[in-house]
């Protein structure tokens, strides 16, 4: 039983049953004993108690030791039973009263309803002869046992329900107890999280409702762990990247100013690199973060990706060749256009070609390709870019498409390549485009990026 629903269902109906079930039993047991007590008091059973005393006299021609006999016949305790014989004098007295006393001395209507009971000598069937004795059964008969009945049956209706309700009352509170100790896990987990305590997980062993809302807030609290660990390593990373090229641009002026250095070509070169590299990391972050949010605006039309990639190539060709790489452009296919924002297509492969020739040795080979592809069942087209570079690691690859990620970090900050945001902006602009972006690389062998996107016509979306 999975669902909560059920199980709250099921806990009612057990509370339900057991209570109706107590209640049940014993009402039948205290009316059962009643009403055979009932039945034990009516004429029928008179009559048998009269039959059997007769029967006595007659086996012992007296009503000696009928007193051994009496405390045997009565249905009750509470009940009476008295014998006198023919001459009126008391012979038995269950109540041990009235033994040895008159008939005519002694009322033993006492409130009850006497029966009065005939032997005859002889016993049973013997047929004429004289009266021997009389019986009087002191009982709770006719209307008097009725009342009796109904108020004891009452009596014990009211304590059943009580112990019923007292035992729905205790279940209620320990299953109530069982469903609400998952939420107060919740509720603690939600204030560890508030407190800033981003790595407390709740624990809940269950497969119902809260047990998918505990994944589901361990979940979210993971989330806001990676969120803050990367908000934190973000402004690291930011200030890292601010503070070199501000150091030598504040570093020459104040060399100039001192007279250290001369205020020539060479260094206004200097500054004017370093703040080019400001304000490319400044756009870098903005068309990132524009991304990432969904408010990067794209002007869409029908892109011929092979067209765009090899431009693209030829402007990264002296740069390759200056670095003794070759960089070719293999011929593609007739292809469907794209459904795609020029510039900003530009600038994801323009990211992937210096990623290329960073990460390639002299002599080393970039090769581009193109295939007909489908995306989510819908034709598209893939554009790989294949380099014969020093390749990545399982563990490298899980972090490529991170901010300020470099697979060779410190030697990527000692020579000044890049901030590590050209991947992430690459992934970023792929999904606003609703594409796919993949790389495949082993250590020594080279990485293979692939950039899929749907056909022109199969994408209505614009991002603004």
């Amino acid at each position: 039983m999975r669902s909560l629903a059920w199980k709250l269902g099921a806990a009612l109906v057990m509370v339900a049953v057991i209570a109706i079930g107590i209640m049940a039993i014993i009402t039948n047991l205290n009316t059962s004993r009643q009403f055979q007590s009932y039945i034990e008091t009516s004429p029928a059973f008179i009559e048998t108690v009269s039959r059997t005393l007769a029967v006595f006299y007659a086996q012992n021609r007296s009503w000696n030791g009928v007193e051994n006999l009496l405390p045997q016949l009565v249905a009750n305790t509470g009940d009476r039973l008295v014998v006198a014989d023919s001459s009126g004098q008391i012979v038995g007295d269950t109540a041990g009263e009235l033994t040895g006393a008159n008939l005519s001395q002694t009322d033993l209507n006492g409130g009850y309803t006497i029966r009065t009971m005939m032997g005859f000598q002889g016993g049973m069937g013997g047929g004429g002869g004289q009266i021997v004795g009389q019986a009087f059964y002191v009982g709770q008969t006719g209307v008097a046992a009725e009342q009796a009945f109904l108020n004891q049956t009452n009596r014990w209706l009211w304590l059943s329900g009580g112990i019923a309700v007292v035992l729905a009352v205790v279940l209620a509170v320990i299953l109530a107890r069982n469903f609400i100790r998952p939420l107060r896990a919740l509720d603690t987990g939600a204030r560890e999280i508030a407190s800033g305590n981003l790595g407390y997980r709740v624990r809940i062993d269950s497969g119902d409702e809260t047990g998918r809302l505990a994944e589901s807030f361990n979940a979210m609290a993971g989330s806001l762990q990676h969120s803050e660990e990367a908000r934190k390593r973000l402004l690291a990373d930011v200030a890292h990247e601010l503070r070199t090229p501000l150091t030598i641009i504040s570093g020459t002026v104040d060399a100039i100013s001192d007279g250290v250095l001369p205020a020539d070509e060479k260094q206004l070169k200097i500054i004017k690199s370093e703040a080019q590299v400001l304000t490319r990391l400044i756009a870098d972050l903005r068309d990132l973060s524009l991304a990432e949010a969904g408010e990067l605006k794209l002007e869409l039309s029908a892109v011929d990706l092979a067209d765009l990639v090899r431009r693209k190539a030829e402007q990264f060709k002296p740069l390759a060749e200056a670095k003794g790489i070759s960089l070719i452009s293999e011929a593609a296919e007739a292809l469907p256009s794209v459904t795609g924002d020029w510039v900003r297509l530009e600038q994801v492969f323009a990211n992937l070609f210096s990623n290329a020739i960073r990460h390639t040795q002299a002599g080393g080979r970039i090769a581009v390709s193109f295939n007909p592809d489908t995306l989510e069942g819908t034709p598209a087209v893939t554009a790989a870019v294949t380099d014969t570079g020093e390749g990545m690691t399982v563990e490298q690859l899980k972090h490529i498409f991170d901010r300020f990620y470099r697979v060779e970090d410190s030697r990527a900050r000692a020579e000044g390549n890049g901030a590590g945001l050209g991947l992430a902006i690459v992934k970023q602009m792929v999904a606003a485009h609703h594409g796919r972006v993949g790389v495949e690389s082993r250590p020594g062998y080279g990485s293979t990026f692939h950039i899929t996107l749907p056909a022109a016509g199969l994408t209505a979306k614009t991002q603004d």
